[in-house]
C-alpha cells in the first residue's frame, strides 16, 4: 500500500502555532483604556463639583445642633432660603411671617418666632427649641439640591 520511502507523520504530536503574546497590546485597547480613564475622570469631577456645591447643606445640618435664639433661628432660615430662591425675593420680606410662610413649621412655632423676633427675651425653651430642629432639619432634607 505504501511505496517503498514514504513514511507517516507523527500525528499524535502537533506542531502547533506559537502562544500568542500579550504585549505589546494593540492601539485599541490603548484608546479604549484612555477613554474609560476619561469617564471615570468626568465623573469624579461631576461627584465632586456636587459635593461642593452642597457644602451650605451640611454646614446648615450642622448649625441646627445648637440651640439659638429666635433671631437666630430667622438668621439661619434666611441663610438657607438666600440659597434657593433670588436675594431680591427675599429681600423684599420684611416680616418674620412673610418669611416663615416659605418654611414647614407648626404654626405655634412660627407664631412664637414671630413674636420674640427683635424682643429683648427671644430664648424659646427647650423642647420648642427641639422641636424647630427637628422640623427644619426635615424641611432641609426636603430641599432640592441646587
Amino acid at each position: 500500500m505504501l511505496e517503498k520511502g514514504f513514511s507517516v507523520p507523527a500525528l499524535l504530536l502537533p506542531a502547533l502555532p506559537q502562544k500568542i503574546s500579550w504585549f505589546p497590546l494593540p492601539p485599541g485597547w490603548f484608546v479604549l483604556g484612555g477613554v474609560l480613564l476619561l469617564v471615570l475622570l468626568v465623573y469624579l469631577l461631576f461627584r465632586f463639583a456636587r459635593w461642593r456645591r452642597n457644602l451650605w447643606r451640611r454646614e446648615a445640618q450642622a448649625a441646627l445642633q445648637q440651640p439659638h435664639s429666635a433671631d437666630s433661628w430667622l438668621e439661619l432660615i434666611k441663610r438657607i432660603l438666600l440659597m434657593h430662591q433670588a436675594r431680591s425675593h427675599i429681600s423684599h420680606t420684611l416680616s418674620p411671617q412673610q418669611l416663615l410662610q416659605q418654611v414647614e413649621i407648626d404654626n405655634d412655632l412660627r407664631q412664637q418666632l414671630s413674636d420674640k423676633y427683635c424682643q429683648p427675651d427671644n430664648q424659646l425653651d427647650a423642647v420648642q427649641n427641639a422641636r424647630l430642629q427637628s422640623q427644619l432639619n426635615t424641611w432641609l432634607e426636603k430641599l432640592p439640591y441646587v
